[in-house]
């Protein structure tokens, strides 16, 4: 399929060897340093929003080598974009904007970086002193402008000769260790840079002879600063397991919850400690941990003991197993509200709770955590000295419990199984699309799960997926901003296709994004479901308030995403039935190989899905009683 390929080609033809040396003036040179600093650091992806101001980062960016780049028109799925590189990365990625409100648009971005932990550069052309409080076109104050929402600021001066060079090397240095380091203080860093006259690459005179101060940079491809090696993930697995044993003691019913988690060195140790653990866990639906059963082991092969179904286990009160004495929770709350609620109740009953986590946040909203252990995990830390230490069999009651767990699921699975999967000639649902998107992507893509039902609908009924595909969410701030952005910046760091499962009106909300997904250069593929509003709606209290229902909380819009996917040049699919799904998706997966893109559109009933999950979670709760009868020696 024909696609846009414009901007690909002027970067491309934009990019060439560069160095300190050639730059035309300060205002270049200075951009330059800056920027290849960051490279050698391990930029993942380097996204610019065009303006003037802005021109000698754009300049600097366009003569990178081997970082991936993006030209983002909207500059709030820019930064969505730089959001999802750094995620898939585990390193910062770079979001270059001009001067004005081009500024403010970077917030919801650095609102979800800062909740998550995720590194984020947000470097922001700006007037110089001398426009600011005079009325100057495009200048407004950026200083602070992202207020708590960033792990550091710093107004970079005019360029010139009266700073040294190795102060601007140092303060690029220290911008990306504040966003990365500590991993629990890590985040956006915002770099607001004054610019003066001239924007573009003219040739004026500047003393190359200062270069001398920064030789050993310019003559090397080391950074100025060199990176302190950081503890292995299994360094760091071996100390959770080592604090998770000393706190669970002689517990007999433990559980380990784990989370959303947003950078893979979280998702490495959060493998190791369940697999050396050997617990049940409840893992959320973007853990990473919900590859198949016998897939999910580490070295020494131990089991981890995942669940697919605890949200849909827990719908029924006396199937689910002996309510736990202790709970070691690995990352953030869960997307399952039944989850979370009963997590609760069994610390009410008297359970311990301990936390592990690395990012600013504690998830404990019932402030009921006991012991907690922070943690920091890197990407680019060292490859592992020893293998984490032995962990001790279980107790027989730990193993009774893990069974009960185990069953539970299998026969949630068993009923999904009937109801989703037997008849690919049935009308397509939104529980059916979770599940078939899930089991579909392949190995090494990335499948973006959108907030509000699709994301609760995968937790819940998604099957194992296949080994070596990517799971993201964007469960920080829990908002519908930049859900298409971002999984353009998964797909553009790691050079592989992504899918994003999306509502409409998250996708209607990220819609300009649809022009960066079409030039990005690696496949992209969105399935929406359209149900023509916010039908999670029909599932909170709001249901019983239908003057209020409809329409000031679903906002019907009626969008045709027909003609949108025709503007932006990518093939488009409208399936009926569920086979009809598996073969558009699979078709689309084959055109992402080649760096196509495509939009699939389910349209659903907002009342016929709320009477479809009702039926659903009716067979679960009879088939997890009749077990529960099973167990206990009776008749079902």
């Amino acid at each position: 399929m024909e696609r846009p390929q414009d901007g690909r080609r002027s970067v491309s033809a934009a990019r060439k060897s560069a160095g300190a040396t050639d730059a035309p003036n300060w205002n270049a040179l200075w951009a330059h340093l800056a920027c290849e600093e960051w490279r050698r650091r391990g930029l993942s992806l380097a996204v610019v929003c065009p303006g003037s101001r802005s021109a000698p980062l754009a300049a600097a960016v366009a003569a990178l080598r081997g970082v991936p780049t993006l030209i983002a028109h909207d500059e709030r799925g820019g930064a969505f974009a730089a959001l999802g590189a750094a995620r898939a990365t585990g390193r910062a990625a770079l979001v270059v904007t001009t001067s004005g409100t081009a500024v403010a648009n970077l917030l919801p971005a650095a609102v979800e970086a800062s909740k998550t932990g995720t590194p984020l550069l947000l470097v922001t052309a700006d007037r110089p002193p001398e426009l600011h409080g005079c009325g100057a076109n495009q200048c407004i104050r950026q200083q602070g402008i992202f207020g708590s929402f960033t792990a550091w600021t710093i107004d970079m001066p005019c360029a010139g000769p009266d700073v040294q060079l190795s102060w601007v090397l140092a303060t690029a240095g220290e911008a990306w260790d504040r966003a990365h380091a500590p991993s629990h203080t890590a985040g956006p860093v915002h770099i607001n840079w004054a610019f003066r006259e001239p924007l573009a690459p003219v040739v004026e005179k500047w003393d190359r002879a200062s270069l001398g101060e920064i030789e050993r940079w310019t003559g090397g491809s080391a950074p100025w600063r060199e990176p302190i090696a950081q503890e292995s993930v299994e360094i760091v697995a071996a100390k959770v397991m080592e604090g998770a044993r000393a706190f669970v003691g002689h517990a007999q019913y433990p559980v380990l919850c784990v989370g959303p988690l947003y950078s893979p060195g979280m998702r490495a140790v959060a493998q190791r400690v369940a697999a050396a653990l050997g617990w049940p866990v409840l893992a959320d639906i973007g853990s990473g941990l919900r590859g198949s059963r016998h897939g999910m082991q580490d070295s020494k092969h131990h089991q981890v003991n995942t669940l697919r179904h605890a949200d849909l286990i827990l719908l029924e009160p006396a199937a689910a197993p002996q309510v736990p004495d202790v709970v070691v929770r690995l990352g953030s709350l869960h997307s399952s509200r039944r989850v979370n609620e009963w997590i609760s109740t069994s610390l009410a009953r008297g359970a311990r709770l301990m936390l592990v986590r690395s990012t600013t946040e504690p998830s404990d909203p019932d402030r009921a955590a006991s012991a907690e252990l922070v943690i920091d995990v890197r990407a680019d830390g060292p490859a592992a000295k020893s293998d984490p230490a032995a962990v001790s069999a279980p107790a027989p009651s730990r193993e009774i419990s893990t069974a009960a767990w185990t069953a539970a699921d299998d026969a949630v699975e068993a009923v999904l199984h009937a109801e989703l999967d037997a008849d690919d000639g049935a009308p397509l649902d939104e529980p059916s699309v979770a599940r078939i998107v899930t089991e579909i992507v392949p190995r090494g893509c990335t499948l973006l799960l959108g907030n509000s039902m699709p994301v609760r609908d995968a937790d819940m009924h998604a099957p194992w997926m296949v080994e070596g595909a990517h799971i993201a969410v964007s469960r920080g701030a829990s908002g519908i901003d930049g859900m298409l952005a971002t999984a353009v910046g998964h797909a553009k760091a790691t050079g592989e296709p992504a899918v994003a499962l999306l509502g409409d009106l998250t996708l209607l909300h990220d819609l300009s994004s649809l022009a960066l997904a079409s030039s990005c250069g690696v496949g992209v593929v969105i399935v929406v479901v359209n149900n023509d509003g916010g039908g999670i709606f029909h599932f909170l209290p709001l249901q019983n308030h239908p003057a209020l229902l409809e329409p000031w909380s679903t906002a019907p819009q009626g969008a045709d995403f027909a003609a949108a996917a025709r503007i932006f040049g990518m093939s488009y699919a409208q399936p009926q039935q569920r086979g009809d799904l598996r073969s558009a998706l699979t078709a689309a997966l084959s055109q992402a190989r080649d760096g196509c893109c495509s939009l699939i559109e389910v349209r659903t009933d907002r009342a016929d899905n709320l009477a479809f999950h009702r039926m659903l979670q009716s067979k679960v709760i009879a088939r997890l009683q009749a077990c529960s009868e099973r167990a206990k020696g009776g008749t079902p």
